[in-house]
């Protein structure tokens, strides 16, 4: 095949042992690929006598980059919110944007991205990455620029822009423990994702803190939805001792189950107390008026958007990145003290 004009893009691909998007970002000039790699790359460009079609190329000077952003579901405002602050601020930086559905939560092995890598983008931002995930581990493999934003993937190889998670479980425990709960509830996302995780971790440090650990059937892992929401406030509330407080994953999560109070006959807060945590738009409305733990959804999307900038650009620093954003509680009409008459 040797000096071959026929030779493809797919040709050099195998013959370097790598896709053929990372192949045909190394013959653009992207920043993004190790020296090495491009080196080699040319090199067997140039002995197979490989050519670049003459039609114009995402590399001319018309182009602008484009940044996929991975969503789960944009029923939830706070993703809708997240989304407006990224392509708000890449629109900005010259980007164009790209909204892909994740309704896996993982999208598989990363396939399903691979004709839009190999085609035109430069960049992904993903704001539903599960611990391990395979898609992360796909785009880090194939040097796709890749930002996390909400989550972490908890291996440190990748740059994050997520919201002190820990410290606002903290803040939501403390606040319920300071009102006098003892008996407290969660129900939290998937185990699967770092935001669930590190807030019942921070919840039950500050449980223990306070001289109690809330018990096994007092904690429901589910899905960041508003069914988990209302099913788990029917399941702790006819439990043989139900908590006088819980705490919600999200503002959806808290959302449905305040609607399952409803139905079920429970005043909040004075038969139970339900706190959140993001501080949607729909938190503050006077027919709701839902305690929250607030996350910028601004900064986080702003810094999101400036990070994978900077790695399309090849001017993010060597090592990954992880920002860490404070939370603050928003106390509204939706948490007070126990019922009178309550036992710890």
């Amino acid at each position: 095949m040797s000096g071959s004009p026929q030779a493809t893009l797919r040709d050099i691909a195998s013959e370097a042992g790598i896709s053929e998007s990372t192949a045909s970002r190394a013959l653009s000039g992207h920043p993004g690929i190790a020296e090495d790699t491009r080196n080699r790359i040319f090199e067997i460009a140039e002995r197979l006598g490989y050519r670049k079609s003459r039609k114009r190329t995402r590399g001319s000077i018309k182009h602008r980059s484009l940044i996929g952003v991975v969503v789960t579901d944009l029923q939830n405002s706070f993703y809708s919110q997240l989304v407006s602050q990224i392509h708000d601020e890449l629109e900005v930086l010259g980007f164009d944007t790209i909204l892909i559905i994740d309704d896996t939560l993982g999208f598989g092995s990363g396939q399903k991205l691979q004709s839009l890598i190999d085609t035109s983008l430069d960049g992904v931002i993903v704001t539903t990455a599960l611990i391990g995930s395979p898609a992360v581990d796909f785009l880090i493999e194939h040097q796709i620029p890749t930002v996390l934003a909400i989550r972490s993937n908890k291996r440190g190889n990748v740059d994050v822009v997520e919201s002190d998670n820990h410290t606002a479980g903290i803040e939501a425990a403390r606040h319920l423990v300071e009102l006098g709960h003892r008996r407290i509830g969660f129900i939290f996302g998937p185990r699967e994702t770092s935001t669930s995780l590190d807030r019942y971790s921070g919840c039950l440090e500050e449980c223990e803190t306070a001289g109690f650990t809330p018990p096994k059937d007092h904690i429901i892992w589910g899905s960041y939805s508003h069914d988990a929401g209302y099913s788990g406030i029917v399941r702790l509330m006819n439990s043989p001792s139900p908590p006088t407080a819980v705490f919600c994953a999200n503002d959806v999560v808290a959302m449905g189950a305040l609607d399952a109070c409803h139905k079920l006959g429970f005043s909040v807060p004075e038969d139970v107390s339900i706190i959140g945590v993001d501080d949607i738009l729909m938190a503050s409305w006077s027919m709701i008026r839902l305690t929250t733990i607030r996350q910028s959804m601004r900064e986080i999307g702003l810094l999101a958007a400036r990070r994978i900038v900077m790695r399309v650009k090849g001017k993010g620093p060597e090592g990954v990145c992880h920002d860490i954003l404070p939370t603050s509680i928003v106390r509204r009409h939706t948490t007070g003290p126990p019922p009178a008459g309550s036992t710890p």
